[in-house]
C-alpha cells in the first residue's frame, strides 16, 4: 500500500512539474509561434494574399536591454495574443509573428549593461537613437521582407505590450502604409509615470528636475524615483516628441488596450482617447473589482520576477480579456 503511494506521489508530482515546465517555457528568438506553442523561424506561404500576420512586440526596460535571464514570451504572456488570431479577420490563415529585442540598447549607454552611466546629452538632446527607434527599424525591416514574400501590407497588423505598445503607435503613426493597424496593449515606455505622479496631463511635475549636467556630462540616477530616466529631462521629452507625432498621424488605425490602475501610464495615456481614429478599450479597474461578464481581469502571475504586481498593466493576459475580442476584431475588420 506504502509503495503504491509512493509510486502515485511520484507520478502525480511529474505531472503538475510536466505542465510547470511547459507554461513557464519561454522562447527568446524571433520567428512565428503556431497555436500549439511550436516555435518556427521560417513558415512557407502557400497562400500568402490570404494569410494574415500579427507582428507581436514584447515589453521591455525602457532605453536599456534586458537581462539574459529574462523571459522574452512566456506561453501565458503570448496566450491571448494567440487566442486572438483565432477570430475571424476576413483571412484563411492567420499567423502570430514574435519579435525579440530583448539585446537592443539605446545609444545613451556609455558603458553597457550598466543604468548609471549615461552619455551627456548635448543641447539637450538624446545622443544617436533611442532603443525604441532601433525597434522601429527592425519592425520595417521585418514588415519589408514579408511583404516581398507576398503578404499584402493590408494584412499584416502590428502589436505590442509596455513599450512594444509604445512602439505600436509609434510604427502605424509613421508607416501607415504598410500595416493594416495595430492593436497596443497597456503602452507605456517611459517609466511608471502614474505611480511616481510624475507626469501628469497638464504636463510635467514639478518633482521632476533637471539631473544633467551638460558642461561636465555627468548624469545622476540615485534618486527616490526607481527607474534610470529620473536623471533626464531630456529623455522625457522624447515622450513629448513621440507623442507629437502619434497625434498628427492623418489616420491612426490602433486599438489601445488601457487601464487607470496601470501604475506605468494608468492616467496619462487619456490623449490616446481624443484622437478620434484609435478605439479606445477601458478595461474594468479595482473599482468594478477586475471583473467583467464574470471573468477575472486579473493577470495570473506566474512568476513576480517575470511579471511583477501591476496589474493594471497586464489586464491583456488575463481570462476577461476574450470579452474585448469583438471590439478589436470588428474595429480591424472594418479598416
Amino acid at each position: 500500500m506504502i509503495k503504491k503511494l509512493f509510486f502515485f506521489t511520484i507520478l502525480a508530482f511529474s505531472f503538475i512539474t510536466n505542465v510547470a515546465a511547459t507554461e513557464f517555457k519561454c522562447f527568446k528568438k524571433t520567428g512565428f509561434i503556431t497555436e500549439k506553442y511550436e516555435f518556427k523561424r521560417h513558415i512557407n506561404f502557400k497562400d500568402p494574399e490570404n494569410t494574415l500576420i500579427f507582428i507581436f512586440h514584447h515589453g521591455g526596460k525602457g532605453d536599456r536591454a534586458a537581462k539574459a535571464s529574462d523571459c522574452v514570451f512566456s506561453k501565458y504572456y503570448l496566450k491571448n495574443v494567440i487566442e486572438l488570431t483565432k477570430e475571424d479577420f476576413g483571412t484563411k490563415r492567420n499567423l502570430v509573428y514574435v519579435v525579440n529585442t530583448k539585446p537592443l540598447w539605446g545609444d545613451a549607454y556609455k558603458v553597457k549593461k550598466s543604468k548609471t552611466k549615461w552619455l551627456p546629452f548635448p543641447g539637450g538632446r538624446y545622443p544617436g537613437k533611442t532603443k525604441t527607434e532601433k525597434k522601429v527599424d527592425l519592425t520595417n525591416q521585418i514588415i519589408n521582407d514579408l511583404i516581398q514574400k507576398g503578404i499584402k501590407p493590408h494584412n499584416i497588423i502590428i502589436s505590442g505590450h509596455s513599450c512594444g505598445g509604445w512602439l505600436t503607435l509609434l510604427y502605424t503613426a509613421r508607416y501607415p502604409e504598410k500595416v493594416r493597424g495595430g492593436i497596443a496593449y497597456h503602452p507605456a515606455c517611459f517609466g511608471e509615470l502614474t505611480a511616481y505622479k510624475i507626469w501628469t496631463e497638464k504636463g510635467l511635475d514639478d518633482y521632476l528636475w533637471d539631473f544633467n549636467d551638460h558642461e561636465r556630462g555627468t548624469c545622476e540616477t540615485k534618486d527616490r524615483y526607481k527607474w534610470e530616466y529620473a536623471c533626464s529631462r531630456a529623455y522625457l521629452k522624447l515622450r513629448t516628441k513621440n507623442m507629437s507625432e502619434i497625434t498628427s498621424a492623418k489616420d491612426l488605425r490602433v486599438a489601445v488596450i488601457h487601464n487607470d490602475d496601470d501604475p506605468f501610464e494608468g492616467k496619462t495615456s487619456k490623449w490616446l482617447k481624443r484622437i478620434e481614429s484609435v478605439e479606445f478599450i477601458e478595461t474594468p479597474t479595482k473599482n468594478e473589482n477586475y471583473i467583467i461578464n464574470g471573468k477575472s481581469c486579473k493577470a495570473k502571475e506566474l512568476s513576480k520576477k517575470w511579471y511583477g504586481t501591476d496589474l493594471g498593466h497586464n489586464v491583456y493576459q488575463s481570462k476577461c480579456m476574450t470579452e474585448f475580442f469583438p471590439r478589436i476584431v470588428k474595429y480591424l475588420k472594418d479598416q
